[in-house]
């Protein structure tokens, strides 16, 4: 969990979660929705509308590249990959805008399908949202590396680190899994690192295009549209450095509205 040190020393402590944004909350109904969907139909989307590279590329069934994402092999699976969305999803589609947030999610999802399409035999059939959620924790770790986040290892102990080690140690995690299995797996690891690679080239072109105000560094990005004080990259970059710094929770009304309306020229 994001945990969001304030100036001062009020407010320390757990965060239990961001409110949803307008692209996270459609992703989270749309993947429960299709989720229901497919037990309701007892499993008989799952070769449709999950990706068998077979079908995908030997029969073209090309939108299984994208459907796949929205298919979850049970309710665990579904949990873990929505709270990921739910806790790291609203700073970063507050960082690019809600548009540019949705079209990354999906591009990391379809990245890792084609990576996976790839890596295992043409009858498989993969489904779930882990590549695009490995593309979304990059993004959080590029755009606040200083972040310190709480993980619950063993749903016990708690660890705190920082956003650039914790995805490291993941990526580490799934490679050695990899190798230890030698692709002999129930887990599609494939998917995970191609989502998370997806995600790191995607980041680094936004930042080279100068696409958001800042990569939550001071002087680093830049992109506000010179539209008045408010747009002005100075300002952005200051409150996105507070962000990355402390985290939401210590925006102040002010800073809040003027990050949205110069979100508002990015997307």
């Amino acid at each position: 969990m994001p945990y969001d040190p304030l100036p001062g020393g009020f407010g320390r402590g757990l965060a239990l979660g961001p409110p949803l944004t307008p692209a996270v909350r459609r992703l989270l109904a749309a993947t429960v929705g299709v989720f229901i969907a497919q037990k309701i139909s007892g499993g008989r989307l799952d070769p449709l509308l999950g990706l068998v590279p077979g079908l995908a590329v030997g029969r073209l069934f090309v939108w299984q590249f994208a459907t796949y994402i929205f298919l979850h092999a049970n309710a665990l699976h579904l949990l873990f990959n929505m709270f990921v969305l739910w806790m790291f999803g609203r700073d970063v589609e507050m960082a690019l805008g809600s548009r540019r947030f949705t079209f990354y999610y999906l591009a990391c999802g379809v990245g890792a399908g084609a990576i996976s399409a790839i890596a295992y035999r043409s009858g498989a059939i993969i489904i779930g949202a882990s590549g695009a959620i490995f593309g979304l924790m990059v993004a959080f770790a590029m755009l606040f590396p200083e972040r310190v986040v709480t993980l619950l290892v063993f749903f016990v102990l708690p660890v705190n680190m920082r956003a650039k080690h914790l995805v490291l140690l993941f990526a580490g995690i799934e490679l050695l899994l990899i190798i230890a299995h030698a692709g002999d797996d129930f887990i599609a690891h494939f998917a995970h690192l191609g989502g998370a690679l997806c995600g790191f080239l995607l980041m680094r072109y936004y930042a080279g295009g100068r696409r958001w105000p800042s990569f939550g560094r001071r002087g680093r990005g830049g992109g506000a549209r010179a539209a008045g004080p408010v747009r002005s990259r100075a300002r952005i970059d200051e409150i996105l450095d507070k962000i990355s710094r402390y985290g939401m929770a210590s925006l102040t009304d002010d800073e809040i509205r003027d990050l949205t309306r110069a979100k508002d020229g990015f997307d």
